[in-house]
Protein backbone atom coordinates (compact mmCIF):
# COMPACT_ATOMS: atom_id res chain seq x y z
CA UNK A 1 0.00 0.00 0.00
CA UNK A 2 1.64 3.34 -0.77
CA UNK A 3 2.19 5.94 1.99
CA UNK A 4 0.54 9.48 1.04
CA UNK A 5 2.82 12.58 2.26
CA UNK A 6 1.21 15.34 3.64
CA UNK A 7 2.36 18.72 2.21
CA UNK A 8 2.86 19.96 5.33
CA UNK A 9 5.09 22.87 3.93
CA UNK A 10 1.95 24.31 2.79
CA UNK A 11 0.20 24.42 6.42
CA UNK A 12 2.82 26.10 7.52
CA UNK A 13 3.08 28.77 4.32
CA UNK A 14 -0.70 29.66 5.07
CA UNK A 15 -0.36 29.83 8.50
CA UNK A 16 2.17 32.37 8.10
CA UNK A 17 0.26 34.29 5.42
CA UNK A 18 -2.76 34.42 7.97
CA UNK A 19 -0.50 35.83 10.66
CA UNK A 20 0.59 38.39 7.97
CA UNK A 21 -2.54 39.47 7.50
CA UNK A 22 -3.55 39.64 10.93
CA UNK A 23 -0.68 41.74 11.24
CA UNK A 24 -0.77 44.25 8.93
CA UNK A 25 -4.83 44.91 9.56
CA UNK A 26 -3.86 45.50 13.03
CA UNK A 27 -1.05 47.58 12.13
CA UNK A 28 -4.04 49.55 9.65
CA UNK A 29 -6.00 49.95 12.65
CA UNK A 30 -3.06 51.55 15.03
CA UNK A 31 -2.52 53.66 12.39
CA UNK A 32 -5.77 55.23 11.37
CA UNK A 33 -6.92 55.36 15.28
CA UNK A 34 -3.68 57.26 16.26
CA UNK A 35 -4.40 59.64 13.51
CA UNK A 36 -7.77 60.23 14.81
CA UNK A 37 -6.05 61.58 17.96
CA UNK A 38 -3.24 63.33 16.75
CA UNK A 39 -4.34 64.53 12.96
CA UNK A 40 -6.89 67.38 14.38
CA UNK A 41 -3.97 69.49 16.49
CA UNK A 42 -1.87 69.15 13.05
CA UNK A 43 -4.01 70.31 10.88
CA UNK A 44 -5.26 73.21 13.21
CA UNK A 45 -1.89 74.73 13.41
CA UNK A 46 -2.09 75.12 9.47
CA UNK A 47 -4.56 76.82 10.09
CA UNK A 48 -4.93 81.04 9.68
CA UNK A 49 -4.80 82.27 12.85
CA UNK A 50 -7.70 85.15 14.09
CA UNK A 51 -7.39 88.71 12.85
CA UNK A 52 -6.60 91.34 14.79
CA UNK A 53 -10.04 93.53 15.63
CA UNK A 54 -11.03 96.86 16.44
CA UNK A 55 -8.01 98.87 15.35
CA UNK A 56 -7.96 102.81 16.61
CA UNK A 57 -5.31 105.50 16.65
CA UNK A 58 -4.14 108.65 18.15
CA UNK A 59 -2.23 111.01 16.96
CA UNK A 60 -0.18 113.23 18.73
CA UNK A 61 2.26 116.02 17.18
CA UNK A 62 5.59 113.39 16.82
CA UNK A 63 4.13 109.78 16.88
CA UNK A 64 0.71 107.95 16.28
CA UNK A 65 -0.39 104.97 18.85
CA UNK A 66 -2.12 101.94 17.57
CA UNK A 67 -4.34 100.20 19.71
CA UNK A 68 -6.35 96.70 18.60
CA UNK A 69 -7.93 93.69 19.84
CA UNK A 70 -6.93 90.18 20.00
CA UNK A 71 -8.36 87.16 21.92
CA UNK A 72 -6.25 86.02 25.03
CA UNK A 73 -6.95 82.78 24.63
CA UNK A 74 -5.65 82.57 21.11
CA UNK A 75 -2.30 83.89 21.79
CA UNK A 76 -0.82 80.57 22.08
CA UNK A 77 -1.66 79.90 18.20
CA UNK A 78 0.60 82.96 17.11
CA UNK A 79 4.25 84.51 17.37
CA UNK A 80 3.04 87.92 17.24
CA UNK A 81 1.90 90.73 15.08
CA UNK A 82 3.13 92.40 11.85
CA UNK A 83 2.14 96.36 11.55
CA UNK A 84 1.64 97.39 8.20
CA UNK A 85 1.99 101.08 6.83
CA UNK A 86 0.98 103.48 3.92
CA UNK A 87 2.02 107.00 3.23
CA UNK A 88 0.12 109.43 1.11
CA UNK A 89 2.52 110.25 -1.71
CA UNK A 90 3.35 112.62 -4.78
CA UNK A 91 3.64 110.82 -7.64
CA UNK A 92 3.49 112.25 -11.39
CA UNK A 93 1.99 115.39 -9.82
CA UNK A 94 -1.05 113.50 -8.14
CA UNK A 95 -1.19 112.60 -4.60
CA UNK A 96 -1.46 108.25 -4.25
CA UNK A 97 -1.02 106.17 -1.57
CA UNK A 98 1.88 103.58 -1.36
CA UNK A 99 2.04 99.81 -1.22
CA UNK A 100 1.61 98.28 2.35
CA UNK A 101 5.61 97.96 4.11
CA UNK A 102 5.87 96.43 7.59
CA UNK A 103 7.30 98.65 9.40
CA UNK A 104 7.70 96.22 13.06
CA UNK A 105 6.69 93.18 14.65
CA UNK A 106 5.52 93.18 18.19
CA UNK A 107 4.95 90.59 20.56
CA UNK A 108 1.92 88.17 20.68
CA UNK A 109 1.11 89.91 24.23
CA UNK A 110 1.04 93.39 22.55
CA UNK A 111 -1.98 95.26 21.80
CA UNK A 112 0.02 98.68 21.40
CA UNK A 113 2.24 100.12 18.95
CA UNK A 114 3.83 103.42 18.69
CA UNK A 115 5.20 104.67 15.44
CA UNK A 116 7.69 107.35 16.08
CA UNK A 117 9.27 107.32 12.41
CA UNK A 118 5.97 109.66 11.05
CA UNK A 119 6.85 113.09 9.05
CA UNK A 120 5.09 116.12 9.33
CA UNK A 121 2.15 116.59 7.43
CA UNK A 122 1.75 113.19 6.05
CA UNK A 123 -0.96 110.84 5.81
CA UNK A 124 -1.04 107.19 7.27
CA UNK A 125 -2.88 104.30 6.44
CA UNK A 126 -2.25 101.24 8.97
CA UNK A 127 -3.51 97.54 8.95
CA UNK A 128 -2.33 94.89 11.05
CA UNK A 129 -1.78 90.78 10.65
CA UNK A 130 -0.96 88.03 12.90
CA UNK A 131 1.44 85.53 12.67
CA UNK A 132 0.85 81.86 13.60
CA UNK A 133 3.74 79.38 15.02
CA UNK A 134 4.13 78.14 11.13
CA UNK A 135 4.32 81.71 9.84
CA UNK A 136 1.07 81.15 8.38
CA UNK A 137 -0.40 84.78 8.21
CA UNK A 138 -3.94 85.82 9.47
CA UNK A 139 -6.49 87.84 7.06
CA UNK A 140 -6.08 91.30 6.88
CA UNK A 141 -7.18 94.05 10.23
CA UNK A 142 -9.50 96.85 8.81
CA UNK A 143 -7.61 99.69 7.15
CA UNK A 144 -7.28 102.78 9.65
CA UNK A 145 -6.09 105.59 8.01
CA UNK A 146 -4.90 109.26 9.78
CA UNK A 147 -5.28 112.00 7.78
CA UNK A 148 -3.20 114.60 8.43
CA UNK A 149 -4.79 117.73 10.05
CA UNK A 150 -4.11 120.44 12.73
CA UNK A 151 -3.78 119.30 16.07
CA UNK A 152 -6.64 121.11 18.48
CA UNK A 153 -4.90 123.62 21.25
CA UNK A 154 -4.23 122.77 25.08
CA UNK A 155 -6.38 123.84 28.17
CA UNK A 156 -4.82 126.66 29.86
CA UNK A 157 -4.36 128.07 32.91
CA UNK A 158 -4.54 124.50 35.13
CA UNK A 159 -5.23 125.04 38.68
CA UNK A 160 -5.98 123.00 41.61
CA UNK A 161 -7.87 123.15 45.23
CA UNK A 162 -8.15 120.33 47.94
CA UNK A 163 -11.71 119.19 48.61
CA UNK A 164 -11.65 116.88 51.95
CA UNK A 165 -9.77 113.72 50.39
CA UNK A 166 -10.09 114.68 46.93
CA UNK A 167 -7.56 117.08 44.53
CA UNK A 168 -9.67 118.87 41.52
CA UNK A 169 -8.03 119.76 38.86
CA UNK A 170 -9.54 122.85 36.53
CA UNK A 171 -8.57 124.50 33.15
CA UNK A 172 -9.74 127.00 30.94
CA UNK A 173 -11.04 125.36 27.75
CA UNK A 174 -9.40 126.64 24.35
CA UNK A 175 -11.81 124.79 22.30
CA UNK A 176 -15.39 124.91 23.45
CA UNK A 177 -17.09 121.00 24.51
CA UNK A 178 -14.05 119.40 24.01
CA UNK A 179 -12.83 116.14 25.69
CA UNK A 180 -9.34 115.57 27.70
CA UNK A 181 -6.66 113.17 28.38
CA UNK A 182 -5.31 113.73 31.77
CA UNK A 183 -1.65 112.42 32.78
CA UNK A 184 0.05 112.05 35.75
CA UNK A 185 3.40 111.81 37.28
CA UNK A 186 5.71 111.92 40.49
CA UNK A 187 8.30 113.49 38.70
CA UNK A 188 8.17 116.90 37.79
CA UNK A 189 8.15 116.76 33.99
CA UNK A 190 8.31 112.96 33.08
CA UNK A 191 5.41 111.54 32.24
CA UNK A 192 6.28 107.61 31.00
CA UNK A 193 3.16 106.11 31.57
CA UNK A 194 0.20 106.71 29.65
CA UNK A 195 -3.05 108.73 30.29
CA UNK A 196 -4.56 108.36 33.75
CA UNK A 197 -8.22 108.57 32.60
CA UNK A 198 -9.95 105.16 31.43
CA UNK A 199 -12.67 107.36 29.37
CA UNK A 200 -12.01 110.98 27.83
CA UNK A 201 -12.89 113.81 30.24
CA UNK A 202 -15.78 115.55 29.55
CA UNK A 203 -15.88 119.52 30.83
CA UNK A 204 -13.06 121.21 32.07
CA UNK A 205 -12.50 119.83 35.44
CA UNK A 206 -11.14 116.26 36.99
CA UNK A 207 -10.81 114.69 39.99
CA UNK A 208 -8.40 112.96 41.95
CA UNK A 209 -7.56 111.13 45.44
CA UNK A 210 -5.38 113.20 47.13
CA UNK A 211 -2.22 111.91 48.31
CA UNK A 212 -0.42 113.41 51.37
CA UNK A 213 2.58 111.06 51.00
CA UNK A 214 3.99 112.17 47.52
CA UNK A 215 3.99 114.99 44.66
CA UNK A 216 1.22 114.50 41.76
CA UNK A 217 2.22 116.06 38.97
CA UNK A 218 -0.35 116.74 36.13
CA UNK A 219 -0.90 117.87 32.54
CA UNK A 220 -3.81 117.67 30.15
CA UNK A 221 -4.13 117.05 26.21
CA UNK A 222 -7.06 118.47 24.25
CA UNK A 223 -8.97 115.41 22.03
CA UNK A 224 -10.69 115.88 18.71
CA UNK A 225 -12.13 112.80 16.25
CA UNK A 226 -13.98 109.59 17.18
CA UNK A 227 -12.30 106.46 15.29
CA UNK A 228 -8.97 108.52 15.20
CA UNK A 229 -8.33 110.72 18.03
CA UNK A 230 -5.75 113.80 17.41
CA UNK A 231 -4.22 114.92 21.10
CA UNK A 232 -2.73 118.46 21.56
CA UNK A 233 0.35 118.68 23.00
CA UNK A 234 0.49 118.74 26.62
CA UNK A 235 -0.37 121.74 28.87
CA UNK A 236 1.44 123.81 31.22
CA UNK A 237 2.12 121.37 34.05
CA UNK A 238 0.75 121.58 37.86
CA UNK A 239 2.49 119.80 40.78
CA UNK A 240 -0.01 119.15 43.80
CA UNK A 241 3.13 118.56 46.56
CA UNK A 242 1.39 118.02 50.35
CA UNK A 243 4.70 119.81 51.64
CA UNK A 244 3.28 122.61 50.58
CA UNK A 245 -0.43 122.09 51.30
CA UNK A 246 -1.80 124.76 54.00
CA UNK A 247 -5.04 123.83 55.90
CA UNK A 248 -7.34 126.81 56.55
CA UNK A 249 -7.75 128.42 60.22
CA UNK A 250 -9.83 126.85 62.69
CA UNK A 251 -13.59 127.97 63.21
CA UNK A 252 -15.69 129.12 65.92
CA UNK A 253 -12.59 128.78 69.05
CA UNK A 254 -14.49 128.74 71.88
CA UNK A 255 -13.19 128.83 75.59
CA UNK A 256 -14.89 127.74 78.54
CA UNK A 257 -13.20 128.57 82.15
CA UNK A 258 -13.28 126.57 85.51
CA UNK A 259 -12.13 126.35 88.44
CA UNK A 260 -9.11 124.59 88.10
CA UNK A 261 -8.53 124.65 83.92
CA UNK A 262 -10.09 125.89 80.51
CA UNK A 263 -11.68 123.91 77.75
CA UNK A 264 -11.00 124.99 74.29
CA UNK A 265 -13.46 123.67 71.32
CA UNK A 266 -13.31 124.48 67.99
CA UNK A 267 -14.77 122.95 64.58
CA UNK A 268 -12.73 120.23 62.86
CA UNK A 269 -10.89 120.84 60.09
CA UNK A 270 -12.55 119.78 56.21
CA UNK A 271 -9.40 118.89 54.91
CA UNK A 272 -8.59 115.34 55.28
CA UNK A 273 -4.89 115.70 55.08
CA UNK A 274 -4.88 117.50 58.64
CA UNK A 275 -3.30 115.37 61.07
CA UNK A 276 -4.15 117.29 63.96
CA UNK A 277 -3.84 120.86 66.08
CA UNK A 278 -1.46 122.75 67.96
CA UNK A 279 -2.69 124.86 70.84
CA UNK A 280 -0.34 128.10 71.54
CA UNK A 281 -1.24 130.41 75.30
CA UNK A 282 0.02 133.43 75.82
CA UNK A 283 0.07 134.75 79.72
CA UNK A 284 2.85 137.20 79.05
CA UNK A 285 3.19 139.59 76.42
CA UNK A 286 7.41 140.02 76.42
CA UNK A 287 7.40 135.79 76.22
CA UNK A 288 4.45 136.03 72.92
CA UNK A 289 2.32 132.89 72.43
CA UNK A 290 4.18 129.45 73.75
CA UNK A 291 3.08 126.18 72.36
CA UNK A 292 1.64 124.05 75.71
CA UNK A 293 0.09 121.09 73.55
CA UNK A 294 -1.01 119.51 70.83
CA UNK A 295 -4.43 117.22 69.74
CA UNK A 296 -5.79 115.23 67.30
CA UNK A 297 -9.30 116.12 67.93
CA UNK A 298 -11.29 119.58 67.77
CA UNK A 299 -10.81 120.28 71.85
CA UNK A 300 -8.06 120.70 74.64
CA UNK A 301 -7.92 121.02 78.38
CA UNK A 302 -5.52 123.76 79.41
CA UNK A 303 -5.11 122.44 83.34
CA UNK A 304 -3.44 125.62 84.40
CA UNK A 305 -5.54 127.79 86.44
CA UNK A 306 -7.54 130.85 84.99
CA UNK A 307 -6.33 133.15 87.60
CA UNK A 308 -4.97 135.45 84.99
CA UNK A 309 -6.19 136.57 81.44
CA UNK A 310 -4.38 134.61 79.21
CA UNK A 311 -5.18 134.67 74.93
CA UNK A 312 -4.89 131.47 72.98
CA UNK A 313 -4.19 130.00 69.82
CA UNK A 314 -5.20 126.74 67.83
CA UNK A 315 -3.59 126.32 64.25
CA UNK A 316 -3.99 123.35 62.16
CA UNK A 317 -1.55 120.57 61.37
CA UNK A 318 -0.93 120.12 57.91
CA UNK A 319 1.43 116.98 55.91
CA UNK A 320 4.29 119.73 56.35
CA UNK A 321 3.19 122.87 57.33
CA UNK A 322 0.53 124.46 59.80
CA UNK A 323 -2.25 126.79 58.70
CA UNK A 324 -3.27 130.36 60.07
CA UNK A 325 -4.25 130.24 63.91
CA UNK A 326 -7.84 131.04 65.12
CA UNK A 327 -7.29 133.36 68.60
CA UNK A 328 -9.49 133.94 71.57
CA UNK A 329 -8.26 136.68 73.85
CA UNK A 330 -8.70 137.55 77.29
CA UNK A 331 -9.82 134.39 78.99
CA UNK A 332 -10.43 134.69 82.90
CA UNK A 333 -12.13 132.50 85.01
CA UNK A 334 -14.60 134.56 87.02
CA UNK A 335 -16.02 132.63 90.12
CA UNK A 336 -19.45 132.19 90.25
CA UNK A 337 -21.62 134.36 92.54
Amino acid sequence: MKKIKIPTHNFFNRSLFYMANLFLIFSIVIIFSSCGKKGDPTLKSYEKPETPTNINALKRADEIMLNWSFPTKKESTIKGFSILRSSLILSNGKEEWADFEKIAFVDKKARTYIDSSIKENISYKYKIISQSLRDILSNESNVIQVSFVKLPEPPIQLSYRIENDKQVLSWLETVPNSTYNIYKSNIRGIYKSGKFNKNPVKGNSFIDNLDINKISCYTVRTLSGNEVIYESNHSQEICIDPKELIPSKPLNLQAATLSDSVILVWEGASEMFVTGYKIYRETDKKKGFILIGETRVPTFTDNEKASTKRNYRVTAIGPAKEGPPAEIKDIIYIKPR
